[in-house]
């Protein structure tokens, strides 16, 4: 287990849906950071 963690914002969020280098950074690295989003950031993507 990781003890690197990064929050992510409603904005990165968009962009790892519509985007393509987020989206690869978040899978590059999804084995050695945790990621996190809180719930408000889930609500303000889908607007």
């Amino acid at each position: 287990m990781s003890n690197k963690a990064i929050v992510l914002d409603a904005k990165i969020l968009i962009r790892a849906v519509l985007g393509k280098r987020v989206r690869e950074l978040i899978v590059a690295n999804a084995e050695t950071v945790q990621f996190f989003a809180p719930d408000v950031a889930y609500v303000d993507a889908r607007k």
